[in-house]
C-alpha cells in the first residue's frame, strides 16, 4: 500500500488528537482517558477500514461503523466496523490507539483484545446467531512513539515474574511489545488479521509512519478481507 494513502490518515490523527485536546482542555477535562474516549482522531482510520470492505464487493449500507453484536460474557460488544451479508457476520474490526501513559494501559489493551475474540468466538460456537461463516476478526494499533522514550523497560516495584519470561520480551518496549503480541495473534488465530502502525511527529513538525509487524500491515489487511469478502459473496451470493 502506497504511503499517499496512510499519510492522510496519520495527518488528521495527529490533527484530530490536537482538537480532542484541545476541546477537553476547555471542559476541563484533559485526562487521558477522557481523550480516549472522545476518539474523533480515530475516525478517519475507522472509515478507511470499512471502505475496504467496499471496494471488495460488499454493499455500502452492509458495512457499518461503531455497531454493537451480541457476546457470550458479556451481553454485547461494540466494534468500529462490522461488515454484514444478507443477514450473516462477515467481519468485526477494533481500531485502538496508543497516545500517551503506555505503562498504565498496554497491557489492558492486550488482555481486551484477546477478551474480545474469545468471547466473539464463544458466542458463535454456543448459539451460532452470527450466521453461517464462522467468527472473522481484526485488530488494529496505532501507537505513538513519542510517548514512550524507547529504552527498555523495567519490571514495577522490582516485580520480576516468579518463572522465566519468553525471551521474545527481553528486552522490550511498549511497541515491541504491541508487535509482538499482534504477531502472534495472527499466528496463533486469535485475529484472523490485523494492523499495527507507529507514528511520530518529526522536529520540523512533519509525520513519521512505520509498519513493523509484516503479517499485519495495511497492505495485508486488505488482501485478507478482500479474502473474506469473495469467500462470503461464494457462499451467500
Amino acid at each position: 500500500m502506497q504511503p499517499d494513502e496512510i499519510e492522510p490518515l496519520l495527518i488528521n490523527f495527529w490533527a484530530r488528537r490536537g482538537e480532542s485536546a484541545q476541546r477537553l482542555a476547555a471542559a476541563g477535562r484533559s485526562n487521558t482517558g477522557a481523550q480516549a474516549r472522545d476518539a474523533m482522531h480515530m475516525q478517519s482510520m475507522a472509515s478507511f477500514v470499512r471502505q475496504m470492505f467496499i471496494d471488495a464487493g460488499l454493499d455500502p449500507h452492509d458495512v457499518l461503523l461503531d455497531h454493537s453484536v451480541p457476546g457470550f460474557y458479556r451481553r454485547s460488544k461494540e466494534w468500529d466496523v462490522v461488515a454484514m451479508r444478507r443477514g450473516h457476520l462477515v467481519g468485526v474490526v477494533e481500531l485502538k490507539s496508543q497516545e500517551s501513559s503506555p505503562g498504565n494501559n498496554a497491557n489492558n489493551r492486550i488482555e481486551e483484545a484477546v477478551g474480545s475474540a474469545v468471547d466473539a468466538h464463544t458466542f458463535q460456537e454456543y448459539s451460532g446467531l452470527y450466521g453461517d461463516l464462522g467468527v472473522w476478526a481484526a485488530w488494529c494499533m496505532t501507537f505513538n512513539l513519542n510517548c514512550e522514550g524507547g529504552s527498555p523497560i523495567g519490571y514495577k516495584f522490582n516485580r520480576v515474574p516468579l518463572f522465566p519470561v519468553d525471551q521474545e520480551f527481553e528486552p522490550m518496549t511498549y511497541a515491541s511489545q504491541y508487535a509482538t503480541a499482534i504477531q502472534r495473534f495472527i499466528a496463533t488465530n486469535v485475529y484472523n488479521a490485523a494492523w499495527m502502525l507507529t507514528t511520530w511527529v518529526n522536529p520540523d513538525k512533519s509525520i513519521g509512519y512505520n509498519e513493523p509487524v509484516p503479517t499485519a500491515t495495511a497492505a495485508t489487511l486488505r488482501t485478507q478481507i478482500e479474502a473474506r469478502v469473495h469467500f462470503a459473496l461464494q457462499v451467500l451470493g
